[in-house]
């Protein structure tokens, strides 16, 4: 049965450009929607206060007053890290931490109406750049990148604000470039708006970088410049760096930067040598190439050894070579006629080539947020490839031809396939552990999935009493942490310098198998890597105690407070180990000692009082007890125990 060409004709003015931008906008947000309810998850706790019972994030908690503190330090600020400058998503966080508290839902629903606030922006640049083109060519793209299932966890990871921020920002500098480039009346102030944009981009993440490159891009694709107009480009580009810089430098220059890295976030942290870098960079390409075809199943985390480091002989690698060689040629036989499909393709290799793992290791490897600006440069090279497949002429602007429904019928197919998948990925982000769980099951190889699994069902565990689940969930992080521990311990022996791998795994054992003797192994190699860790130090020392070696424990221990050490739990571990030994006097210098470090601990005064009691001097005992008590005055089990002592040395106290 034959079909007849069907004509469609779309008048191109302002209004109905405006009909579609509010169906882009709804339709953003009904595809997202399920994510609202969704709860905190992955390293959502470095950028908000994920648990209010117990706030992990000062700078927040203090709100709009919080925020000259957070322009004044790093993105990262923990015990054991502190690294990047990405000071404006901090502040948003803190502003809404202010009006709604600990409130996820909040936080999903902001995330989804910037991802909304892109795709109309985006379709609006396009627009713009491409007025030569029917409108469907624009809105195609569009709609290809709003269902892309790779920028779930853009949306549905609250901590990637910064990264929906500044590609926002990004768009936001391209639009006023290109208004500036049209509009000669308004030229400075547009440009100035170009330059606001981008240095506020900057100040969420230096992925922006990728915007600087493409405006010059967008310039010679898209504008008949002559030398002068691509000098003020690029002074006006450089003002951008300059100032970024001045303002960080000025904020940060003398905080120190702490960054660890470790062998499964990305082996080659310890690979030396460019050459070896070659086929992994390529087997980083070709998963790339994967996840954006066809993206299924995704991870919130890849990494060792999900992604093996590659050799020659992965089939991955040679996918790469020949994909990435094709448009590349074609690109630069096609730029000097500035050919849109060229453009495409530099603006998809500009967004992936970063991420290859070829000049700098990526943390994780891979990353679906990685690759959120290429996705972009893919959008118009796959929405370029579905209408020369239909045979469908886009240079008309009034009106295209349609052969058939085929066209409408595969747009709407893949509308359809990839909406679901979206729609189902946003449940997987339900809440830390659900996403854990169900990407484990889909990359079972992955060393860090299983170790967080792990780390995030522990304290849980110890919070539940006994019974099936209990039981049920100590099987579940044993199996995760032993599948972690074997994965460690391949990596430790191609890495032995990978001292936090070396620390997790005597940790692992220690505290999950209850096996000093295994953990001491560990922990003796990871101070032979770094001597100066404290925790590392302790756990050394901790291992002898488990072993039941008292006098060795208490000589390590005394060996990291000769040193100054300012650790607390050794001061702890020495006041149980003098009190078995009888060795009171002992005891009350080194609970001295920790109350020195830290006064406003109840629990360190009544360690003392109870050493005071035991070498029998009563008076200094109470004192230490009322103290406790002055610190926590809601303390009822404190007030309690002290005041049955105090009976129980004096029937007449009331």
């Amino acid at each position: 049965m034959k079909t007849k060409n069907v004509e469609i004709s779309i008048e191109k003015n302002n209004k109905f450009n405006r009909q579609i931008l509010f169906v882009i906008f709804i339709f953003t947000l009904l595809l997202y929607s399920n994510s609202i309810k969704n709860n905190y998850a992955l390293d959502d706790n470095y950028v908000t206060v994920t648990n209010p019972k117990q706030p992990n994030n000062p700078r927040i908690e203090k709100g709009i007053k919080g925020i000259p503190q957070i322009f004044k330090t790093h993105y990262v600020e923990s015990a054991t890290q502190s690294f990047e400058y990405r000071p404006i998503p901090l502040a948003t966080f803190a502003i809404e931490y202010q009006f709604f508290g600990s409130n996820p839902h909040v936080s999903h629903f902001i995330s989804i109406l910037l991802y909304a606030l892109t795709c109309m922006l985006l379709f609006t640049v396009l627009t713009k750049l491409f007025k030569n083109y029917n409108l469907v060519f624009p809105l195609l793209i569009t709609f290809l990148f709003i269902i892309h299932p790779i920028h779930t966890e853009v949306v549905d990871n609250i901590k990637c604000r910064d990264e929906l921020l500044s590609f926002l920002f990004g768009l936001c500098a391209v639009y006023f470039f290109i208004e500036s480039m049209e509009v000669e009346e308004k030229k400075l102030k547009q440009s100035a708006l170009t330059v606001l944009f981008l240095i506020l981009g900057l100040l969420c993440k230096q992925t922006i970088i990728l915007f600087v490159i493409l405006i010059p891009i967008i310039a010679y694709f898209f504008y008949d410049l002559k030398l002068k107009n691509f000098l003020y480009i690029a002074g006006s580009l450089f003002v951008v760096f300059i100032t970024y810089k001045l303002f960080k430098r000025s904020m940060v220059h003398e905080l120190e930067t702490i960054r660890e890295f470790v062998f499964f976030e990305n082996p080659l942290y310890y690979e030396h040598g460019f050459l070896n870098r070659i086929p992994f960079a390529l087997y980083t390409l070709g998963y790339y190439l994967k996840l954006l075809i066809f993206p299924y199943p995704l991870s919130c985390y890849y990494g060792y050894n999900t992604i093996p480091l590659s050799d020659w002989a992965s089939p991955f690698i040679y996918v790469a070579i020949i994909f990435f060689m094709v448009i590349g040629i074609y690109a630069l036989i096609k730029l000097p006629k500035k050919n849109m499909l060229a453009f495409a393709i530099i603006v998809f290799l500009l967004g992936i080539l970063p991420f290859a793992n070829l000049i700098k290791p990526a943390v994780g490897i891979v990353a679906e947020r990685f690759v959120y600006f290429a996705s972009f440069g893919f959008c118009i090279m796959a929405a370029h490839a579905l209408l020369r497949t239909f045979k469908i002429d886009v240079t008309n602007k009034s009106k295209f031809k349609l052969q058939g429904t085929k066209f409408l019928t595969c747009c709407i197919g893949v509308l359809f396939v990839f909406s679901v998948l979206v729609v189902s990925r946003n449940t997987k982000w339900k809440d830390e552990l659900t996403l854990l769980r169900n990407d484990a099951d889909n990359f079972e190889n992955s060393c860090n999935l299983h170790y967080l699994i792990g780390s995030t069902l522990s304290p849980e565990i110890f919070k539940m009493q006994g019974g099936i689940k209990r039981q049920e969930m100590i099987k579940e992080a044993t199996f995760h942490y032993q599948q972690a521990i074997e994965l460690m311990k391949e990596g430790v022996k191609e890495y032995p310098t990978d001292f936090t791998t070396l620390n997790n795994i005597g940790t692992i054992y220690m505290n999950v198998y209850n096996d000093p003797v295994s953990a001491f192994t560990y922990f003796k190699k990871a101070l032979q890597v770094k001597s100066s860790d404290m925790m590392t130090r302790y756990n050394f020392a901790f291992c002898y105690e488990k072993r039941n070696m008292p006098d060795s424990a208490i000589y390590f221990y005394e060996k990291m407070i000769k040193s100054d050490a300012k650790y607390p739990p050794v001061y702890i571990q020495l006041h149980g180990l003098y009190i078995d030994k009888k060795e009171y006097l002992q005891a009350i210098n080194t609970d001295k000692k920790a109350i020195s470090l830290n006064p406003a601990a109840a629990n360190l005064r009544v360690n003392l009082g109870n050493s005071y009691m035991l070498n029998k001097d009563t008076l200094n005992a109470v004192i230490q007890f009322k103290k406790a008590i002055e610190i926590e005055p809601k303390n009822y089990p404190l007030q309690n125990q002290v005041e049955f002592f105090l009976k129980s040395i004096s029937p007449s106290y009331k």
